[in-house]
């Protein structure tokens, strides 16, 4: 049975929607001690996306609806892309003012930006065309601007290859080049000579001098996504869930800190024409953290993506994932329970969005990692 998320409610009630209008979850994470969930509605001219915010966080300036005070926030909503943690981006969502920042750098546009990636509350990243090229924009939190720029001049400093930086803003805006090289998932490695570079990779990133913690916080996570599915499963599958996440929490283990990515996959990694990594992007995340953090993330990743895969291409992910566990799969390390734990957050983000079928196999596959082991999984119109 779906059960929809509570912050329908609350968007039908803040805007006087008639309950039985077209209103999709498109989006739902945690935040704060909260989450955030984002809505496609309906309305004459199309569709709007609203976010609603339960998280309590403060903000330095309200742009939608508030219920509670500026100073105690009880839930929140906008419209896209008027974020009240990222200030800038709604500006720079539009042609004009993309234009007007990379002009300021000596970087001609030539043609709109376009939204690739959103993280409400957190990040959003816009790509623009510049001659045959591009530029991508990161709106961040204002208040991180600064440790991002000086984390990615360490990063470039102890020869991790990242993008060039172009140039930033305290109202939370970093603009770099684009990366070099073909992205790893369009690039043809096999699956030991992929890990060998990720492996290399790795170590430059732990000679970096960084002193900020990795923004991985999947111990908040692994809590706010069993809750969760407890809520959702039905109870065929609610047991699992509670195992995956029982066995996570008991074989965490803990590991000297070093400096990681902190969201590591390769659709962070480019390679050139000889498969060796060229760049490595999104490396916002980057800080002190255990090394388990990137090989979990890379991992689940791996697992996700090929669920995601058509038959046979699916096969070579399969045999990567299968290869990465028992490579880093070692005592004490926490490989098993962080993986599983993206697992079970892919999980959910398929449940709550209607695709069943996805979310049980993602299940299956936590399941899985948590007790060490990566078998091919694959939809029943897939075998």
């Amino acid at each position: 049975m779906y059960i929809a998320p509570p912050e329908r409610a609350l968007l039908v009630d803040a805007l006087a929607l008639d309950p039985a209008s077209e209103i999709t979850l498109v989006s739902r994470e945690p935040l704060g001690s909260g989450s955030v969930a984002g809505f496609s509605v309906a309305s004459v001219d199309g569709s709007l996306t609203y976010y609603v915010d339960t998280s309590t966080r403060r903000v330095v300036q309200e742009t939608g609806l508030l219920v509670g005070t500026p100073e105690e926030p009880s839930v929140r909503i906008w419209l896209h892309p008027s974020d009240p943690y990222l200030p800038a981006l709604a500006a720079v969502a539009f042609s004009q003012a993309a234009e007007t920042l990379l002009d300021r750098l000596g970087v001609r546009a030539t043609g709109m930006p376009q939204m690739v990636a959103y993280r409400p509350g957190r990040r959003a990243v816009l790509r623009v065309p510049v001659g045959d090229t591009f530029a991508w924009i990161k709106a961040v939190l204002p208040s991180r601007t600064s440790a991002i720029v000086d984390a990615h001049r360490a990063l470039a400093d102890a020869g991790v290859p990242v993008p060039a930086l172009r140039g930033w803003s305290d109202a939370g805006l970093v603009v770099w080049d684009h990366a070099f090289g073909t992205a790893a998932q369009d690039a043809d490695w096999t699956a030991d000579g992929l890990l060998d570079e990720v492996d290399a990779l790795r170590d430059r990133l732990a000679r970096a001098s960084i002193e900020r913690s990795a923004r991985t916080d999947l111990v908040r996570r692994l809590e706010w996504y069993a809750d969760r599915l407890d809520t959702v499963l039905p109870d065929a599958w609610r047991p699992v869930a509670a195992g995956i996440a029982a066995r996570a929490r008991a074989s965490w283990g803990e590991e000297p800190a070093v400096t990681i990515h902190g969201d590591l996959h390769f659709g962070q990694v480019f390679l050139d024409a000889d498969l060796r990594v060229s760049s490595v992007i999104d490396v916002d995340t980057a800080g002190r953290g255990e090394p388990s953090d990137d090989t979990a993330a890379f991992l689940s990743h791996a697992i996700a993506s090929a669920l995601l895969t058509p038959a046979p291409r699916d096969l070579r992910l399969w045999e990567l994932a299968d290869r990465a566990i028992r490579r880093w799969d070692a005592a004490g390390s926490g490989l098993r329970a962080r993986a599983a734990t993206h697992l079970l957050g892919h999980a959910i983000g398929a449940w709550e969005l209607g695709d069943r079928e996805r979310a049980e196999l993602l299940l299956r596959a936590a399941d899985d990692v948590s007790l060490g082991r990566v078998e091919p999984l694959r939809a029943a119109t897939e075998t």
